[in-house]
Parts: C-alpha cells; structure tokens; sequence
C-alpha cells in the first residue's frame, strides 16, 4: 500500500484476511488525508478531509476543509459542504444522505474556541478559519451556515451515532473539566430542524478515550475505545 493518502476498498475476506483491495481514491500532491467515512442512503460514500498541519490558516491544499462524496467506485467526486476546520466522524440518521459530522476547532490563535457538529447539506459553507468560533461577529454572515450543535471548549465530539431522534456523541476532551469521565452521551433532536440545543444525557461511562468509533446495531451500541477495546452495551 502507498505511503500517500489514499482511499481503499478491500474484500475477499477469507476468515482471516482480505484478499483483494483496490484504490478508490489517490488524491493529488498536497492532499493532507481522510478523516471519518460513512455511506448515506443514496448510495454515496462521504469522506471528511484532514486539516493537516496548517491547523488555523488559510490552506490551498485540494478538498482541504471539506466534505466530499463520491460513487462506491471513487468516482464523480462531489464537494457537499466547505469551511469546516477537521470534520473527524460521520452518523447518517436511518433513511438519510444527510450526515451529522464532528468538527473539531483549534487551539492555536483562538480563545476557548468551541467544537461543533455539523448536520451537512450540498452546498453549504461553515466559514472556517475566518468563522472559528471563538469570536462570534465573523460568523453571523449570512454566507455561513451555522452548526446543528455549539459544544463547550474542548468537548472533542468523535464518535458518532444516529436514531431518527437521538445523536449519540463519544465525548473525550470533557469540557466538565478532569473529574469529568470520559463517556458517551444522548442529545435528543428534532429531524425537522436545522439545529438543536446541547443538553446531553449520559449513556456509558468507564473509558479510557472512546474516540475510535461508535455505532448503533441490532439494539446495540458499539464503542471503539484508544485503549485497544470495542464494547458493546444493550
């Protein structure tokens, strides 16, 4: 496998191993990577693009700060939605194409900027880095969309999961401080708006860093924890 940031496709598992994998995607000198990628219900795959070293400035580096989608093959490549500092995790809501995504906002040059998560749709720009977070003015143009969800500092939203009325986040930055567990929280929403208010219910705690992945299968939900473990609660 290349060095360079790709996108792979693999099968041909054998019990084992998988036998086959192909390129889907070889972006083009300058690409920084991919974070999170979820297929939605139309059939597309979504990827979200790394920020890459330049964590707070301007960046001509290709699809930096978006959102892509592409066919199952890597091909007819879309930009759904720009100006999001580090789009990390993907959740589709059951029968939509159209993703929630957690943003994480920097540390450099801001004060207290707060984490997001994004509810995407074609065409829509977040404003990123010039609407960061931490000063409110730049981001009340009217250019600019603005996030399903405004989280504390340092919440680091990364895992994501979706119901057609609950967003379930993986929490690792704690924005209640150090005696503030790691875990995995509920936020109820209302499909039928365009944002919602962060008042999360705890649901799992007892994690080392629950940052890997989270998703919700067969009435359970499977947690990817740093510490090498996925666990599964009912």
């Amino acid at each position: 496998v290349s060095a360079g940031p790709q996108l792979l496709a693999w099968s041909g598992w054998n019990g084992s191993e998988f036998t086959q994998q192909r390129v889907l995607l070889a972006p083009p000198t300058g690409f920084t990577g991919f974070n999170g990628i979820a297929f939605g219900y139309d059939g597309r795959l979504y990827a979200g693009i790394d920020t890459g070293e330049n964590d707070h400035g301007p960046s001509n580096t290709p699809f930096a700060r978006d959102v892509i989608s592409m066919t199952p093959a890597g091909t007819a490549v879309r930009i759904v939605a720009r100006g999001i500092r580090q789009p990390w995790q993907f959740a589709f809501a059951p029968g939509s194409s159209s993703p929630f995504v957690s943003d994480l906002s920097q540390d450099a040059g801001a004060t207290n900027p707060p984490d997001f998560v994004m509810r995407i749709s074609p065409g829509q720009n977040y404003g990123f880095p010039r609407c960061n977070g931490s000063a409110q003015s730049p981001c009340r143009s009217k250019r600019y969309t603005k996030p399903f969800l405004r989280l504390p500092a340092h919440t680091d939203p990364m895992g994501l999961a979706a119901t057609a009325s609950t967003l379930y986040i993986a929490e690792y930055g704690f924005a209640g401080g150090a005696s503030t567990p790691p875990q995995v929280v509920g936020v109820t929403y209302n499909p039928k708006r365009s944002s919602a208010r962060f008042s999360p219910s705890p649901m799992l705690t007892g994690f080392h860093a629950p940052v890997l992945a989270l998703a919700i299968n067969g009435g359970y939900m499977y947690v990817g924890d740093l510490a090498g473990n996925i666990r599964s609660e009912e």
